[in-house]
């Protein structure tokens, strides 16, 4: 039998197949159930709780005559805290005694007698005509840049913003100051772009983008184009060492204005744009060779340097009392580079000759206070020449080890003294130990050579020497082994050869297999060594212990 009802829960209607069902579903009968339920459960405490009747104070809150300011709030329809700014700000009138502030009803209402006209909060009017204000469009046009770039700037820089009608204003000076780098002037020639570098370096573009964030190269992002560091990238690509990115190489002028080195040399010796030498490189200051080019591209300073030549004394012939920057060197016992810097930083008056700069030997005299008296080198300090020839390095590694472990120095006569005890700790690894530099009869050999001797390649080399405690040095940058204590590592049993059989040899020498000889060497009182994985045995004991068991 199918019969089409209603649900008495939910009002759909349904096919019964009995005449007393009611419900669509177990689910509507479970939730009617749940109401009535509850339903009677409500009646029942309401039964019990009857309503009490309001407080007269809360009825008569509408006529009373003073109110507090909870109650003045309320018939203003404001929160507590507002109605309390109010009677700070002096707007609503307000007698407080102790224990007790009482506002009268009176002063409330007096309050829309006479009330100024309405004014629009939404923005100071007077504010608004004495500063200057963009809008988010003008912003995005003038800084190329995208809504939700300005959006995402603004946010970081924590700009105020005035709203007006629909309309929202940025305040002008801070919007420049915080958005100036959008726009800054660079030179493109410094920086890659993402296209470049994917080319460059045969990366995709994630791995472009992945490249450039966990290295924290810098970027200039200009609109929708975003510009990395060349030095950094170059820089952690391998393409340039790690220098100072506030400076230029040679390499790196050159490549850049397509000057040649002579071109170079020019500029900074004739502007005296400082540099200073890092290594093998000479270093540059980026910022003030970037400002001359910039000047001499955009004036004449060439014409100003000719000027400036046309005034100084014209001659061919040295006079006397000047030297020449070798003689200066070769007296001082300085580097010429040293001496060009040193008279430069001196303001030194010079004479160009035949290209070539002469100084006055008194105003030299004067600079470098060459009075031997006054120095004493300690005993226990070396040059760095004294320290290369003795740990075989070069002096342009001395000076980069010494200054990057601050060896402690003095410097005498514009040379460098290193103290003794920090050399021998830092460089006292390549020297060999004395008696070994001592014994003229120690063969050193190579680590190609011990790799051929071993059969082995550089990482099955470096193991073993390190599990052997082979003795090494360093001479010039190539590390040398002991070739007797190889060789002993090699065949440990060459050193015991006289005095002690192995089990091989007492096999061999007595005609007896292997277990009988393990069985003889452990129940017999006989004097043994062990060398590693192997066990010797005295050969006197082991030649006692055969002849006594042959005569039984």
């Amino acid at each position: 039998m199918e019969i089409q009802k209603r649900c008495q829960y939910c009002g759909g209607s349904f096919i019964a197949h009995k005449m007393n069902t009611i419900y669509c579903s177990p689910s509507c009968n479970n939730k009617d159930y749940k109401r009535k339920i509850r339903e009677k459960k409500i009646a029942e405490y309401k039964s019990q709780h009857p309503l009490l009747p309001l407080k007269a104070e809360n009825v008569n809150s509408q006529v009373k005559e003073f109110l507090t300011p909870t109650e003045g709030a309320k018939l203003l329809g404001m929160s507590r805290a507002t109605f309390y700014r109010n009677m700070c700000d002096g707007n609503i009138k307000v007698v407080q005694m102790r224990g007790k502030t009482i506002v009268r009803r009176k002063d409330i209402e007096r309050m829309f007698d006479n009330p100024p006209e309405y004014k629009s909060r939404s923005v100071d009017q007077n504010m608004k005509k004495k500063r200057e204000y963009y809008t988010m469009r003008q912003i995005e046009e003038k800084f190329r840049c995208s809504k939700k770039a300005v959006r995402t700037r603004i946010e970081k820089y924590n700009i105020p913003k005035i709203y007006q009608g629909r309309n929202t204003y940025f305040d002008k000076a801070l919007v420049d100051l915080h958005f100036a780098e959008l726009i800054a002037e660079f030179d493109r020639r410094d920086y890659y772009t993402i296209e470049q570098l994917e080319e460059k370096y045969q990366m995709s573009h994630q791995a472009v983008l992945s490249f450039v964030l966990r290295n924290k190269i810098p970027r200039i992002t200009q609109g929708r184009s975003v510009f990395y560091s060349k030095v950094h990238v170059d820089m952690f690509k391998g393409e340039r060492e790690k220098i100072d990115p506030n400076y230029y190489t040679y390499h790196e002028i050159m490549e850049k204005y397509s000057f040649s080195k002579d071109q170079v040399a020019y500029y900074i010796h004739n502007y005296d744009i400082p540099n200073h030498k890092h290594g093998r490189y000479t270093l540059v200051e980026r910022k003030a060779f970037d400002r001359i080019i910039k000047d001499r591209m955009k004036t004449n300073s060439l014409a100003k340097e000719k000027e400036r030549r046309e005034l100084q004394p014209r001659t061919s012939v040295v006079p006397e009392g000047y030297l020449s920057v070798a003689q200066i060197a070769e007296k001082y016992g300085v580097s010429s580079k040293h001496v060009t810097t040193k008279t430069r930083e001196g303001n030194v008056p010079k004479l160009v000759i035949k290209h070539f700069n002469y100084y006055n030997e008194e105003a030299i005299e004067a600079l470098f206070n060459r009075d031997p008296e006054k120095f004493d080198v300690p005993e226990d300090y070396i040059t760095a020449e004294q320290v290369a020839k003795r740990f075989k390095v070069t002096v342009h590694y001395v000076h980069n080890r010494t200054r990057t472990a601050n060896i402690p120095k003095i410097i005498v006569k514009h040379i460098n003294f290193y103290e003794l005890k920090a050399i021998e700790a830092l460089f006292g690894k390549n020297e060999a130990s004395p008696e070994l530099q001592a014994d003229e009869k120690a063969e050193w050999v190579t680590g190609e050579q011990v790799d051929i001797m071993l059969n082995s390649t550089v990482v099955a080399r470096r193991s073993f020497v390190s599990r052997h405690r082979i003795p090494s040095k360093k001479e010039h940058g190539v590390a040398y082994y002991l070739r007797s204590a190889i060789e002993e590592a090699m065949n440990p049993l060459s050193k015991y050869g006289d005095k002690y059989f192995s089990v091989e040899q007492i096999m061999e020498k007595f005609t007896l297999p292997r277990d009988k000889v393990y069985g003889i060497m452990r129940y017999s009182d006989v004097r043994r060594e062990h060398v590693g994985s192997y066990t010797l045995f005295l050969k006197e004991d082991v030649i006692r212990i055969m002849y006594e068991r042959m005569s039984k």
